[in-house]
């Protein structure tokens, strides 16, 4: 992403002409806090949620950083409890309602709520954060979900219309092998979609000699690889690296990377964005990592406060060399307690796992579980067609050092087998999780 793009969209939220100067992070920062207060007045009056959360604030002292901490946090399981109760206008100002069914609560969905203002400014950011990377005429291969009105993938297409390009859809984004067809014929130059599809399509297109200079860039969403993984896109797809977080809770759109590459710029005139200590709740310096917060700031329908996340990240301290003053979200890996614990107390991380087994050739995506008692760690592969897991596999997972000493220490048995062998991955839209029992 072009800063140049990035910049012109913040004056436009600001009230700015377009081609002024930069903000500095201190006049963003003021902006911000002052639409935070507004924010804070309209839940209050209009939200019976937060008339009743936000008892004893005194939203005028609201007026920098360390003050949000006299704030108290909303959790996804207060919107489960009562999503109703977050509205802050009449049901028929509602263009869209989604529901997210939690793959780690067997409780009530959260419903999120939004007016047509709500999905414009979303549209808005897309279309901006895209112009860069796309020319009018060209094709932008789009692997998102829902394409209704209201959906991620009907607003992405509006920002790309707006752009003079066009969008293309799969019909079935976990079948690799027609996303290797469709790019081909579609003559895309640009993809757009989850980390692990696009790494899937990578070493197809790879394995069949394709050309890599047909795609020009890809922006890579959901989940985060490591960097093999991504110099294995870069690679074989011959095309430039973006990077993108986003949940539905902050209207799907939250941060993309710059022409940089060094951490994504934030979404900052629609949330003010903290990292605080899981444990303690407390502001944590810049440059540490601790659990997302937000709070956003030009939600008519569903404003949320100081929003638990349950993502771990971190905001890099120094300013981004590009010049734009929205800071910067890095090291986004992975959920709260969503790691394994071993029988020796010590975690492994579903990050962990990619870097042992993206790198094999035939992976094209894998699933894990885990079983406390009797211990039993299952690997599920999807493998590209023809190919067969290497014999090195097994070995490779024994040498992880944290899975060695348990294997030894606790008699740690470890299954893996092959799931799909035809090409088509098992990862949907979302995080990859490991599920445990």
């Amino acid at each position: 992403m072009h800063s140049k793009s990035l910049s012109q969209w913040l004056n436009l939220r600001m009230g700015r002409p377009l081609h002024s100067e930069d903000v500095s992070l201190e006049q963003l920062q003021e902006w911000q806090f002052n639409q935070l207060r507004k924010t804070l007045g309209q839940a209050a009056t209009s939200c019976p949620f937060y008339a009743n959360h936000l008892q004893g604030v005194t939203i005028e002292e609201i007026k920098n950083p360390a003050d949000l901490s006299t704030l108290p946090f909303t959790t996804a399981e207060d919107l489960r409890n009562n999503p109703i109760n977050f509205l802050c206008t009449s049901q028929d100002d509602i263009a869209r309602a989604i529901t997210l069914s939690s793959s780690g609560s067997s409780g009530p969905p959260k419903r999120l709520f939004f007016t047509a203002g709500d999905l414009e400014r979303t549209t808005e950011f897309f279309h901006y954060g895209m112009g860069p990377l796309v020319d009018e005429g060209e094709t932008v291969l789009a692997l998102l979900p829902d394409s209704r009105p209201g959906g991620v993938g009907k607003l992405f297409s509006e920002s790309i219309s707006r752009l003079g390009a066009n969008t293309v859809y799969p019909e079935d984004p976990s079948n690799i092998p027609a996303l290797v067809d469709l790019l081909i014929d579609s003559r895309a130059t640009c993809i757009l979609g989850p980390a692990i599809h696009i790494h899937a399509l990578a070493r197809l297109w790879e394995s069949h000699g394709l050309p890599d200079n047909q795609i020009h860039s890809a922006l890579l969403c959901w989940d985060v690889l490591p960097e093999i993984a991504i110099q294995t896109i870069s690679k074989a797809l011959g095309c430039e690296i973006f990077c993108h977080w986003g949940m539905t809770e902050t209207c799907l759109g939250g941060a993309v990377e710059c022409e940089e590459g060094s951490g994504m710029h934030l979404r900052e005139p629609d949330f003010y964005l903290e990292i605080v200590d899981p444990e303690t709740g407390l502001s944590v310096p810049d440059g540490t990592s601790g659990e997302i917060i937000f709070t956003t700031l030009s939600r008519r329908a569903m404003p949320l406060i100081r929003y638990k996340t349950g993502d771990i990240g971190k905001i890099i301290p120094e300013k981004c060399t590009c010049g734009l003053p929205m800071r910067r979200l890095d090291d986004v890996k992975g959920r709260l307690k969503s790691d394994i614990i071993l029988p020796n107390s010590e975690n492994l991380s579903l990050s962990e796992l990619n870097e042992i087994i993206l790198p094999f050739v035939e992976v094209l995506d894998f699933k894990v579980s885990f079983q406390h008692l009797p211990p039993i760690l299952e690997i599920t592969l999807d493998i590209a067609p023809d190919a067969k897991a290497s014999s090195c596999f097994f070995n490779s997972i024994m040498s992880h050092p944290k899975i060695k000493i348990i294997t030894a220490e606790n008699d740690l048995n470890i299954n893996i087998r092959v799931d799909n062998h035809n090409g088509s991955i098992s990862s949907g839209f979302g995080k990859r999780l490991i599920t445990s029992a």
